[in-house]
């Protein structure tokens, strides 16, 4: 029984022997390489375009923005579009004189003088989370879809 004992012992000892050291490994935060400050990403924009002002300052317009506005309704070849108008949204980023406006998106770039710049230009709201150019003084093929910027001069 004694010699079965030592046996047994000594097996268990070559069993532990024979397992790998436990080891800790470094977490990906301590093995990641160090990003400098000006290399990482920023926070996305919640701003739905940019109001360029005539100074160069910018302002960024957001839907909570837009949802504060008035409404406005403008109907356009029998059909009814609906959104702030454009005066309000220039008075809401701050602008109060210019010449013209230029509005950019994904189609037709447009411009507006001051005169029309009135009840009959709005940003009517889409079915797709932007807005676009909706008035009577540019033809509708022409309107500018999901406005990102509006420069004011």
């Amino acid at each position: 029984m004694k010699l079965r004992n030592i046996l047994l012992f000594a097996c268990s000892l070559l069993l532990f022997a024979c397992q790998p050291a436990a080891t800790t490994t470094p977490s990906t935060a301590e093995t990641a390489p160090k990003t400098p400050l000006a290399l990482q990403p920023t926070p996305v924009s919640t701003a739905l375009f940019q109001v360029v002002k005539a100074d160069g300052s910018s302002f960024g317009m957001t839907w909570d923005d837009l949802k504060k506005l008035p409404l406005a309704n403008l109907t356009v070849d029998g059909k009814v579009e609906e959104g702030p108008k454009l005066s309000d949204v220039l008075t809401a980023a701050g602008v109060t004189d210019f010449s013209e406006v230029s509005l950019n998106g994904s189609s037709s770039p447009a411009t507006l003088t001051k005169a029309q710049v009135d009840d009959n230009t709005i940003l009517d709201f889409n079915n797709h989370g932007t807005v676009k150019l909706a008035s009577t003084y540019i033809p509708k093929a022409n309107w500018t879809k999901d406005v990102s910027e509006i420069k004011v001069k």
